[in-house]
């Protein structure tokens, strides 16, 4: 239990140190991510025509914002797919990606499709944009749009079972997409809740956050949190993996968003939980089987 706790501890006590664009630095007001998803103007989604990198745009106070969407393996309309989100600051969006589900790909009767961000072409770009609380909540808005665009499409091509998934950050989507559209077969979110709020006001990772950020709790809250929404929702088709020593997504902090009856919770912390590759992995896989 304390080495879990301690690494996660560290690990952002370092960060805060060595940041120099922190979280909401330069603005902490923002429509909420519901609003978000309401008001973001999608300007191109191209359809899947095998593997590939197919790059999207949002429009946002009139600038153009790119993302993209990879299809790493297409095995057919037939069979299942797995859609999964990156986290926060990976450096690139397949660095979970690659060590959860493309290694030993071929051994995934599945197609698999990675969703890249706006923002996270690389960790310059996510840091920059992180000083304003509206990019970052557009950021989670559009990602969960490009779930949506894509479910709709796999349906379309007669798809027999999607499951969204990812972790952290990609699991805070992977819950958003899950509370508003609920339109895919199986949520598979790990390491992640509804209060993401908190995450920057009473977490260890409020270290990485501003003071100007902290200072405006209740914007945050408003902006972030999701928690009220996505409880009053049947959860049968979810099933969450939290780290029960996480001291980023809280446990006692974060669990109250699922059904306690959908949660496996993992000896672990948030850094030594997202390391366990193959428990990730074995999690998402359990949907396609359920």
């Amino acid at each position: 239990m304390g080495i879990h706790k301690w690494i996660d501890q560290m690990s952002m006590g370092l960060a805060g140190k060595i940041t120099k664009k922190k979280y909401f630095s330069d603005e902490a007001q923002s429509p909420s991510i519901k609003e978000w998803l309401e008001e973001a103007e999608l300007i191109a989604f191209p359809d899947i025509d095998g593997e590939g990198n197919y790059p999207v745009a949002f429009k946002k106070e009139n600038e153009n914002l790119e993302g993209a969407f990879i299809v790493e393996q297409w095995l057919g309309n037939e069979y299942p797919t797995i859609i999964y989100h990156h986290g926060a600051a990976e450096g690139s969006y397949d660095f979970s990606f690659n060590r959860i589900l493309k290694k030993g790909k071929d051994k995934i009767a599945a197609n698999l499709i990675a969703i890249q961000a706006l923002f996270n072409h690389n960790n310059k770009e996510f840091m920059e944009s992180i000083t304003r609380l509206s990019n970052y909540c557009f950021m989670l808005a559009t990602s969960a749009l490009m779930v949506e665009e894509l479910v709709k499409q796999l349906r379309t091509k007669g798809s027999r079972r999607i499951l969204v998934t990812g972790t952290s950050l990609g699991g805070v989507v992977t819950n958003i997409h899950f509370t508003y559209f609920n339109t895919a077969d199986r949520y598979r979110p790990m390491l992640a809740g509804a209060k993401v709020g908190e995450v920057y006001i009473t977490s260890a990772y409020a270290k990485v956050a501003s003071e100007k950020g902290k200072s405006q709790p209740k914007n945050l809250r408003r902006a972030l949190n999701f928690e009220e929404d996505m409880r009053g929702k049947d959860q049968e088709n979810l099933a969450a993996l939290m780290a029960k020593y996480d001291q980023l997504i809280q446990f006692d902090v974060q669990k109250g968003a699922y059904d306690p009856a959908r949660i496996t919770a993992i000896p672990y912390g948030h850094v030594t939980g997202a390391t366990r590759f193959a428990q990730l992995r074995e999690h998402i896989l359990d949907g396609l089987e359920d």
